[in-house]
């Protein structure tokens, strides 16, 4: 019911009287109306006026309790991330290895994002190979590496795993020991064995054949398809992620440690010749006295030597390393900025890090060698493993 200025008079002066007499006496004034009282339409006037402040006051209470419960969504908001950087903070502190230096997945290391100087190191007036040149600055994404080279038990607990999943391989691969790396493995059995590991593992394979198959025949030593980068899987590193890890986040120096610039056998397991390079400092000489047994190959155990800034094991010497990359001998010039991948055609792809076999100059973190993906490298041609994160 609309209210009329004189209802709501009379309401209000019902209201005074009940005040005053508490509705015991009559509405008819006790006397003339004095100077102060005021008429019904003043009245409703202040009335309306004071219906209007209290609803305006009533907005500010809805505005601020609006304002309230925005904030308390924020705080819970806040919370909740608070406690989900809590547990990557917890996840990262249970995974890192004994000594707390390393962040660790299994048997993999955690290579940070970040940007490092690739290519021989002639800034600080070093030597550089062929290929090896600009030395530019290269940014990549985290990844995953493993600690070690794949190893002949690693490669036997996968390859048994393929057997009636559809999966061949080419059968000139060997070991000298179980905890010894794999060699004469070729490009073709890397990737595959990359894709078997992946499945075995419950990732997804990153490399594909052309109609977009997992890529699983590497016995026919060819391979036409491609690698899904985006897939969670094992595979083999890019050269620019490799020499990343092998660096271990130091700059300058021509191998995988920080403390100086040359090399013995106390470091790494490769074949020693003063005579060829000055760096090459080591008091024993030719082959590794120690691994020199027997027939060769003169592998040695993974991780018979100290790990690197990162923490990974033989990133000079022992066994080479394959990568991902097709080699162009003047790549460097032309190569992306961010998370270079090679070049999209080639005829040999790319091996990392030396051997047992091979001397100093090959072992250092810059040094790149071209092969034929079905090479089989002289008894020192092996692999490792990364992961996208």
């Amino acid at each position: 019911m609309k209210m009329t200025p004189w209802i709501l008079a009379i309401l209000v002066a019902a209201s005074v009287n009940k005040t005053s007499t508490g509705w015991a006496g009559s509405l008819t004034p006790s006397a003339a109306p004095g100077p102060t009282m005021n008429t019904l339409t003043e009245l409703y006037q202040k009335l309306t006026n004071t219906l209007t402040e209290v609803q305006a006051a009533n907005q500010k209470l809805t505005n601020a309790l609006a304002e309230v419960e925005a904030t308390k969504t924020e705080v819970q908001m806040n919370q909740q991330q608070v406690v989900a950087l809590q547990q990557q903070v917890s996840n990262l502190q249970a995974r890192l290895n004994a000594d707390g230096k390393y962040v660790t997945v299994g048997n993999m290391v955690l290579i940070p994002e970040g940007s490092f100087m690739m290519g021989a190191t002639t800034n600080v007036g070093h030597e550089s190979f062929s290929g090896e040149t600009p030395q530019h600055a290269v940014s990549v994404s985290a990844f995953y590496m493993d600690k070690y080279e794949v190893t002949s038990n690693l490669w036997a607990e996968v390859y048994t795993w393929t057997t009636n999943k559809g999966y061949s391989f080419g059968t000139e691969w060997r070991a000298k020991g179980a905890t010894h790396p794999l060699y004469n493995v070729d490009w073709y059995d890397a990737i595959a064995w990359c894709n078997a590991r992946s499945q075995r593992d419950g990732f997804t394979p990153c490399y594909t054949n052309a109609n977009g198959t997992v890529y699983t025949n590497a016995a026919t030593h060819t391979f036409t398809g491609g690698c899904n980068w985006s897939a969670n899987g094992y595979r083999l590193p890019t050269e620019a992620e490799w020499e990343k890890a092998a660096r271990g986040g130091v700059a300058n120096r021509r191998f995988p440690w920080n403390d100086g610039n040359t090399i013995q056998h106390a470091r790494a397991n490769y074949n020693s010749n003063p005579l060829l390079d000055a760096y090459d400092t080591s008091p024993t000489k030719n082959y590794h006295p120690t691994y020199d047994t027997g027939n060769q190959p003169y592998t040695s155990p993974v991780g018979s030597f100290a790990p690197n800034g990162y923490g990974l094991y033989d990133m000079a010497g022992n066994a080479w390393e394959w990568c991902w990359d097709w080699y162009a001998y003047t790549y460097y010039s032309t190569s992306p900025a961010t998370d270079p991948r090679g070049p999209t055609t080639g005829t040999e792809r790319i091996m990392r890090g030396g051997s047992w076999y091979n001397v100093a100059n090959n072992a250092r973190c810059a040094y790149r060698y071209p092969s034929s993906p079905h090479s089989y490298g002289y008894l020192a041609l092996g692999f490792r493993c990364v992961r996208g994160m």
